[in-house]
């Protein structure tokens, strides 16, 4: 399996107060199943965005656990900030025949930041040719933002997941974990027509 190079974009703005315990222990889980080839790197996004964690190897599993568990929330959020930032951390970091991935960990609230969902789309594109993919994680209020975080997903060729529980985070982190990071074909979607007749 191609060695992945992750960047975590976690949205710690006041609205992710009840989310955030929930996408910590979803990223613990990840980390376990993690091989010791991949890396890490966390960006986290409120009234402006910073790099929590640079590249660390999953050798380092305890650093990475810590850095998760000591993110805190509060204030509003820059998601077109944070998304920026992870991108050039994705590409400092960028894996040739690796998979560059980053997992956006929000409640669907981009309220400050890149102004348009034009523009946002735009970006995930753009970074799509480069080989750098997105995957959306819904948690708390996300799910009222379903098709608008589906969108995103799928235009940064990766997945949206919906987690409202740990029984989710299991399913999604750990049972589903190569399908929420590795998606088929790369630069392929597959979809399915049913005729009626």
């Amino acid at each position: 399996i191609d060695p992945s190079n992750l960047v975590f974009l976690i949205d710690v703005s006041g609205s992710m107060r009840q989310g955030l315990s929930l996408i910590q222990k979803s990223l613990n889980l990840l980390v376990d199943e993690l091989s010791k080839k991949d890396k890490i790197s966390i960006v986290v996004y409120a009234g402006s965005a910073g790099e929590v964690l640079p590249a660390t190897s999953v050798n380092e599993k305890q650093k990475i656990k810590e850095a998760i568990n000591n993110l805190k929330s509060g204030g509003s959020t820059a998601g077109g900030e944070g998304i920026n930032l992870a991108y050039k951390i994705a590409k400092q970091n960028f894996i040739p025949k690796g998979n560059n991935r980053i997992i956006l960990c929000t409640d669907g609230d981009f309220n400050v930041g890149i102004s348009s969902k034009d523009e946002l789309t735009e970006l995930i594109e753009e970074k799509r040719k480069q080989k750098i993919f997105l995957s959306v994680c819904g948690f708390g209020y996300a799910q009222h933002k379903d098709s608008e975080m589906e969108a995103i997903a799928d235009k940064g060729n990766g997945n949206y997941y919906y987690i409202d529980g740990e029984a989710e985070a299991k399913k999604v982190f750990v049972t589903q974990m190569r399908s929420t990071l590795f998606t088929i074909a790369k630069d392929m979607k597959i979809q399915m027509v049913f005729n009626e007749d």
